[in-house]
């Protein structure tokens, strides 16, 4: 077998700032291997950085931060694969960038956050995972994207089927989806009106790349692993990483017992009250040549949101895990041009990372100490954590994974589970008065603090759009606030979904609508049966890859839930030689969030925006408990009810974009032209006369394009719009460019130039494709040429 390298250019290094002493947090990795971890020499750099003193400071060390080897006996259900650590593996990604002019974005349910421009570009990741010893494989695929719908999956496994090379190997048991929940991309992918109705409907343009990107990724895995199809070994390392989550909603998670949070302590005593482990798997061949990488770690990709940008306009960003896989690649790139690096989402549901949003004064401390010329500085700063934890646990990766891959995959009808598993009911420890018989799931309905929105707001606190922490104890209030929020949506949210009365009465009389049971939500949309904007019929998935199991589940789940469910199945699977377990969050589908009983009482955003009723988490613990029953026992699981096929409940009408009018220039006109001269360090600034960026998404390529001139006068490309050293700001000369149209546009190209830059002679070039009426005109302008010079350090 033969593999092609190449030398990765000096230009491609990573942009981290130097002069400043490794943190102690970030120096002294915990891990489960031997003796204190070694950070890799591709990190010295990044060890420096001041952006890793971003919540340095916040939190100690967990009293026990790294989890035992659980597994009770050896693999029973596959006696062939008992020890057996040899598997074949396949990686690859594919460009997913949707549009990156006006189109609203996913997350954050605003319709004024829409994209303009591109910060980073999105990427779909999959890794094809064999084990020879029971010949079965499975797929885990992961989009930088907000959520991973129904719809979008289906329309991936129907290509699937319809493709002879692929459709032997793998259907919709054995492939599993999930998505970062970067709140910077475009959104309308859905079919349901609940996630299109703010996005003005289904977007078309945004769904057909998302699906060919993800199909192409696990195509190209799959080409990946025949072609290179030496086997090899799956490491696993652990370490817990603090100071980069923070728990938005403390109020809840206090809820939770005494005794249950005693379980969670770090070593000063206080509450552990986000996830902080990373679990990292390293895919190497027995030859020593690296594939990829894959790890979870819990935290929401909300940090653009925090950056100057605001709330308004954003550029299309993968945000913190974006961040971080796209860096982690390029860190490899000389040893494998096609490394992947996967940072998936875990149980992120009450974590984000505005580290001081609580605390005014250290914030501002916080945000002073922070490079100033970086318009995305948290995302940089908690990326950074989290590819630095990463490099790290890779570089220190010793642990074989061992045992066989197999699976479990059904659909529940999640509207209509009681609870009846006597495990689960006795696992439950929630206060008297909080009890219900029988424990039975709800019609999906959102309560009226959902529109406050997870950015911190505490119960009586004024959130997005309403105050969070609003329950049936005040229903006059609660209708109150329902009438202000439906009042304030102007028709944007179809007068359908509200619900009529916020149902605090809902158990007096007949409970047509199955909403009685949602106890103390006061009721401000309903989502299922008979409006049925959201989906009922919900998937369950559960992997194991040898001793690590990988529970696949459509909800953003909270700290202690999360824990929770890890206990449920792992008190099953450890019986079956498995040690651990990961949640892989938002995947498959999306129905919003799932806390404990206890937090579900205070309806803070989360409980208010858990769908289905306060029993959803120990119904969820019931079916994932299931599913791992099935795989000790090596039994078949039931297929569950068929999901409805759907379509889109809502379309987008406006055009994707009007024709281009160059404004009396010509399309990439320089109409700002960079300095003469910068030193290492600087911004540099170029902007163009452009067309709309929705008429070619440039897909595999890029907008802009910094060039550096050689010493025989060619120009080499040194970074693209891909690079997060990079931004390209859309300017269009609409305000409102997300509801119509707009016809003249600016490309405002910004390179923050890194320090350990070399001297020399540099340019901005811009590519655009322009719509004239029946055609579309591919065009490109340049910058002046300008000189780099003065000061060059070690380190970006």
């Amino acid at each position: 077998m033969t593999r092609r390298f190449h030398t990765a250019f000096a230009f491609s290094l990573l942009l981290i700032l130097s002069a400043c002493t490794p943190s102690p947090n970030q120096g002294s990795t915990a891990s489960n291997t031997s003796g204190a971890p070694a950070i890799p020499a591709e990190a010295q750099c990044l060890a420096k950085s001041p952006w890793l003193e971003y919540g340095e400071g916040l939190q100690a060390s967990s009293a026990s931060s790294i989890p035992t080897a659980a597994a009770s006996s050896g693999v029973n259900s596959v006696p062939a694969c008992d020890g057996n650590s040899n598997f074949l593996f396949g990686a690859a990604k594919a460009d997913i960038t949707g549009p990156a002019g006006g189109k609203i974005h996913m997350g954050n349910e605003s319709p004024e956050n829409y994209s303009a421009g591109i910060y980073m570009r999105q990427y779909a990741r999959s890794f094809v995972v064999v084990s020879p010893c029971n010949n079965k494989r499975v797929v885990l695929a992961i989009t930088d994207t907000g959520m991973l719908f129904e719809s979008v999956r289906k329309a991936v496994l129907n290509l699937i089927a319809a493709d002879p090379e692929l459709a032997p190997f793998y259907n919709q048991e054995n492939i599993m989806m999930n998505a970062t929940h970067t709140h910077s991309t475009p959104g309308g992918q859905a079919h349901f009106t609940a996630f299109n109705a703010l996005r003005f409907g289904h977007d078309t343009q945004t769904f057909d790349i998302t699906v060919a990107g993800l199909f192409k990724s696990i195509k190209d895995a799959h080409q990946n692993l025949l072609t290179n199809p030496d086997s090899g070994q799956i490491l696993l390392n652990q370490g817990e990483l603090t100071g980069a989550n923070k728990n938005r909603a403390i109020p809840a998670y206090m809820q939770n017992s005494d005794v249950e949070r005693a379980l969670y302590l770090d070593k000063d005593g206080n509450d552990v009250d986000t996830p902080r482990l990373m679990t990292l798997l390293k895919f190497v061949q027995n030859d020593g040549y690296e594939i990829g990488s894959m790890n979870w770690f819990g935290v929401h990709p909300t940090s653009d949101a925090i950056s100057s940008y605001g709330l308004g306009a954003i550029p299309i960003s993968g945000d913190n895990k974006g961040y971080a896989a796209y860096l982690f690649e390029r860190f490899k790139t000389a040893q494998n041009p096609n490394f992947v690096s996967a940072f998936m989402q875990a149980e992120e549901g009450d974590s984000f990372t505005q580290m001081w949003f609580d605390d005014d004064q250290k914030r501002a401390e916080q945000d002073a100490v922070l490079p100033p010329n970086e318009p995305n500085a948290v995302t940089v700063a908690n990326g950074q954590k989290q590819l630095l934890k990463a490099l790290t646990l890779y570089a220190n990766a010793s642990d074989a994974i061992n045992g066989p891959v197999d699976y479990r995959f059904g659909y529940v009808q999640m509207d209509q589970v009681e609870v009846t598993d006597q495990v689960v009911l006795e696992s439950l420890i929630h206060p008297a008065e909080l009890d219900a018989t029988p424990k039975r799931t709800c019609n999906p309905a959102m309560g009226v603090s959902f529109p406050a929105a997870g950015h911190g707001a505490q119960p009586g606190e004024q959130g997005q759009f309403t105050e969070a922490g609003i329950t049936c104890s005040d229903p006059d209030a609660a209708q109150l606030a329902a009438d202000e929020f439906r009042a304030l949506t102007n028709g944007n949210v179809p007068a359908s979904l509200f619900a009529a009365t916020v149902g605090c009465n809902a158990g007096v009389g007949p409970d047509l609508l199955n909403l009685s049971c949602h106890a103390e939500k006061p009721i401000l949309l309903i989502f299922g049966p008979p409006l049925n904007a959201s989906a009922t019929v919900v998937p369950f998935q559960l992997f194991r890859i040898g001793n690590l199991a990988i529970v696949g589940l459509p909800w953003e789940i909270t700290t202690m839930a999360g824990r929770r469910i890890r206990q449920t199945l792992i008190d099953v699977l450890k019986t079956d030689g498995v040690d651990y377990v990961v949640i892989n969050g938002l995947s498959n589908d999306y129905v919003s969030y799932l806390t404990t009983r206890e937090e579900y009482a205070l309806q803070m955003y989360e409980s208010a925006s858990n769908q289905f009723g306060p029993w959803s988490l120990a119904a969820v613990q019931q079916e994932t408990r299931r599913l791992a029953l099935d795989m000790v026992n090596a039994t078949s699981t039931a297929a569950g009810p068929t999901p409805p096929v759907t379509s889109p409940q809502l379309y987008q009408v406006q055009p994707s974009q009007g024709t281009d009018q160059p404004n009396g220039n010509a399309f990439g006109d320089a109409l700002l032209q960079p300095n003469e001269s910068y030193q290492p360090g600087d911004t540099v600034r170029v902007d163009f006369q452009s067309s709309g960026p929705n008429s070619d998404l440039k897909t595999d390529s890029s907008f802009l394009f910094v060039e550096h001139k050689t010493a025989t006068d060619s120009w080499e490309i040194i970074y693209r719009d891909a690079d997060p050293e990079t931004t390209y700001n859309w300017r269009p000369d609409n305000p409102a460019p997300q509801s119509s149209p707009s016809s003249s546009h600016i490309a405002e190209i910004l390179w923050r130039i890194p320090r350990n830059t070399q001297p020399g002679t540099y340019r901005i070039r811009f590519e655009g494709v322009a719509n004239q009426a029946l055609s579309l005109m591919p065009y490109e302008g340049s910058s002046k040429e300008f000189e780099i010079a003065g000061p060059v350090t070690d380190c970006p």
